[in-house]
């Protein structure tokens, strides 16, 4: 009976492993590599600037900016709308590229100037 019990799991420990290797070399053999599907990357710039625009609100309010970054933000704001509005409309070249690069270059000035706390600073990169 002992050798029974050892032989089930010798047999089940080792088909188990087989089963294991073979579900590693699937999934690591089969991957590809990141493609930004849109149009050059530019969807991805532009839901970058989307969410960045979303944080400096938020830090806006956490950290009560004053009226002037408060009406900056407005500015930029409708800046960004325009730029989701020409990207939606067909636009793609490298003025709306520049005028994305611009913005998250403002966006990042008026972080600094609110004066946040380390952990709360977006990352840029």
């Amino acid at each position: 009976m002992k050798k029974l019990t050892l032989i089930i799991a010798l047999a089940l420990s080792v088909s188990g492993g087989s089963a294991f290797a073979y579900d590693y070399n699937y999934r690591h053999d089969n991957r590809t590599g990141y493609v930004a599907f849109g149009r050059n990357g530019l969807e991805w710039r532009i839901d970058r600037l989307n969410r960045m625009l979303s944080h400096v609100r938020w830090e806006l309010n956490r950290y009560r900016g004053n009226w002037r970054l408060r009406r900056e933000v407005d500015r930029i704001s409708g800046a960004v709308n325009r730029v989701n509005w020409r990207y939606r409309h067909g636009y793609d070249n490298w003025r709306l590229r520049s005028e994305i690069d611009n913005l998250r270059d403002e966006l990042h000035n008026i972080e600094v100037r609110i004066h946040t706390h380390r952990g709360d600073y977006y990352r840029w990169d």
